[in-house]
This record gives structure tokens, sequence and C-alpha cells, in this order.
């Protein structure tokens, strides 16, 4: 008798520890699925289809807009969210998209030599502005941004993810890089802000 209950007690405590190591396995099965998603996963530019929208207001008046191209860029994510990036835009890219009716008294292109000349973005000193990611928490994106090689810390907002698709907006004050008129008065009837709309494809 004495035997069956040593017998009985022997198979309790080894069905005990076998349902503990099951849980053991259990945990890290979960965590090692949890370290496969968060995997970092990079992509590259497609420099051809992405796009840089920007937008100057003229103060209570009208506001001009246009475009810039990608020179080359780079993102990567972790669970579907931006976390590392650097963007490269060519500065010398710079077009007009708006309305023709804004150009009767001057063409399109002394806009583009304003906006190109030294006391505006100096596009011949300074052809190449970066954007590069500091961090991302899936609506936002910090980061630095620099222009005529001043940096200063900007964030990208209203951030969208639609397969290889990202969008955002980025609005920065021009006098902090010193994107100004070099005549005071001119330079007051400009908005500082500058709003720039991004559209990136990957590849």
């Amino acid at each position: 008798m004495k035997t069956l209950k040593i017998t009985f007690i022997g198979i309790l405590i080894l069905s005990v520890f076998s349902c503990n190591n099951t849980k053991e396995k259990t945990k890290d099965n979960s965590s090692d699925k949890e370290t496969v998603k968060a995997e970092k996963i990079s992509y590259q530019i497609d420099t051809e289809e992405s796009v840089v929208h920007w937008k100057g207001s003229m103060v209570g008046v009208y506001a001009h807009e246009g475009d810039l191209k990608f020179k080359s860029g780079k993102l990567t994510l972790t669970n579907d969210k931006v976390a590392e990036g650097e963007f490269l835009i060519d500065m010398n890219s710079m077009i007009t998209t708006d309305d023709d009716a804004l150009y009767k008294m001057a063409p399109r292109e002394k806009l583009i030599g304003h906006l190109k000349a030294a006391d505006f973005f100096d596009t011949e000193n300074f052809p190449v502005a970066t954007f590069t990611i500091t961090e991302g928490n899936g609506t936002e994106i910090s980061g630095n941004l620099t222009i005529k090689g001043k940096t200063n810390k900007e964030k990208l907002t209203d951030i969208k993810i639609n397969g290889n698709k990202l969008s955002g907006t980025l609005t920065f004050d021009r006098q902090k890089y010193d994107v100004t008129y070099k005549n005071t008065m001119n330079d007051m009837v400009l908005s500082d802000e500058i709003e720039l709309k991004i559209e990136i494809t990957t590849k």
C-alpha cells in the first residue's frame, strides 16, 4: 500500500514538472515570434516616382506652388513604422506648378531664378537638402533638416503608409535656414512658413 502511494505521488510530481516545462517552452516560442516581428526592413526610394510638393505664400495675397525631385533616399521600417532613413532632395530640380494667371507680370523662370539665387536657397552652392530621420512613432517622424548648410530639428506629420507608398507634411520656418530676401521690405511680404508635402514610393 505504501509502495502504491509513493508511486502515485511520484507520477503527480512528474506531471507538474511536465506542465511547467510545456509552459516555459510556450513562452520561449512566443518570445521568438516577437523577435521576428521586430525585424527591420530597409527600402530604397524610387526617385522617378517620388516627389516633394512645395508651397510658399505671399502674406494675405496668394501662394506659389511647385515640385522638387529626390536625388536619393532610403527608409527602414520596424513593425510597419518608420524607424530610420534619409532623404536627399535635388534643389536644382525645382519647378513651379501653379496657375498661369500668377505669371502675367513675370514668367515662371524669373520666380525660379529668385528661389535658386544666393539670398534664397542658393542652389549653386547648396544643391542638395537633406532630412535625416531620428525617430518615428507611426503618425509622426522627427529628424534633422539641412538647408543651405544649416540644420534644425523638424517633424514630418500626418504620416500615411499604403503598400510601398509613404506620404507626410513638413512645415519649416525659412528664417532658420537663412532663406530670406536681402531687401527687408520684400522679405516681410513673404510668409516665413514653407510647406512641403512629401510623397515617397519605395522599391
